[in-house]
């Protein structure tokens, strides 16, 4: 009980924590006034932290699975949480008022996702050092593919204003500190996640990638959940889609690094067949979404909530399908 205790607290304040790192890394652009692209580096990599503290605690822990888990799991339930937003904001029919961003993300979440199911079901004979080949591809695409992503919605956004408005009671010094305590906090945190999470899985025979795709996935990704409901009641409707989807693709650039640090080969030849399970339920809920963006606007609310509500059930599958392979 005091393993579950520590583990549901950790929860708790991984979200707490989080939010308050992506506040701050807000305040740390807005001080600096960089780019409104490099600020959604800065905010997505704070908010990104309790996924790769918990996968490189896996990695220490010599558990590749809660760390492969971790992330998958995690992307997963980004995509939940925004098809049960989508069903709570139905009237205001979300994916029908998104941007192209969030299309653009759709096909480059998809294309990550595929060639993490090649590394995880094809033996490719060679490796850079320990690290696969399809972890350089993951790197080189992302970083390529938010570049192409920025440039195509540049043009259709006009510059925001630059003024230093919302932090002005934060001094420059009180913003980095506190950006850089929260972000130790965190470290801490999602180090507590795993460790504990590890325990679960030994002690109750969840498995270690039951374990850690849907409790410490669903665990990380509060903070993602948060900033999207944020976006939605201010009716920003394409940041909170674009911004989720955006951190999904930053969650499988993780991948690449996690397995650079894994020093037992390559990483994904060492995960268990159930995160391919996951991996599938990923780019089948990815579809429905961009099928909901893409189909005609103004249904029925009845059909609008259609599409979400086949996503609900396709990660309960996952997660009974995922449960069901524990042993694997």
């Amino acid at each position: 009980m005091l393993i579950i205790a520590l583990f549901l607290a950790a929860a708790v304040a991984a979200y707490f924590v989080s939010s308050r790192l992506a506040m701050y890394g807000d305040a740390v652009s807005e001080k600096t006034k960089t780019t409104s692209a490099f600020m959604g580096i800065i905010i997505g990599a704070a908010i990104s932290l309790p996924e790769l503290t918990a996968s490189v605690t896996a990695i220490a822990i010599d558990s590749p699975d809660i760390a492969i888990g971790n992330l998958l799991g995690s992307n997963l339930f980004n995509l939940l949480a925004l098809a049960v937003l989508d069903i709570v904001f139905r009237r205001h029919q979300v994916m029908g008022q998104t941007d192209i961003g969030s299309v653009l993300y759709i096909y480059l979440v998809i294309i990550m996702t595929l060639v993490v199911l090649a590394g995880l079901t094809l033996t490719l004979p060679t490796h850079l050092f320990h690290i696969g080949y399809n972890s350089v591809v993951l790197v080189l695409m992302y970083f390529g593919g938010v570049k192409w992503i920025n440039n195509k919605t540049e043009k259709r956004v006009k510059r925001r204003n630059r003024k230093n408005e919302k932090y002005n009671e934060y001094s420059y010094n009180k913003v980095i500190i506190r950006f850089a305590l929260f972000a130790f906090a965190i470290m801490l945190v999602g180090s507590v996640l795993t460790v504990t999470a590890d325990k679960i899985a030994s002690i109750t025979g969840l498995g270690s990638s039951f374990v850690g795709s849907f409790l410490v996935g669903a665990s990380t990704s509060l903070p993602d959940a948060v900033s999207v409901i944020t976006a939605l009641k201010l009716r920003n409707y394409s940041m909170g889609v674009s911004s989720l989807l955006g951190s999904n693709a930053f969650n499988i650039m993780l991948l690449s690094f996690t397995d650079a640090i894994y020093m037992k080969n390559n990483l994904f030849a060492h995960a268990s067949p159930s995160n391919i399970v996951t991996s599938v339920a990923s780019i089948i809920v990815v579809l429905i979404i961009l099928y909901s963006i893409t189909r005609k606007k103004q249904r029925s609310t009845f059909l609008y909530i259609m599409p979400p509500s086949l996503i609900v059930v396709v990660y309960v599958t996952a997660t009974l399908i995922v449960y069901q392979m524990k042993g694997m």
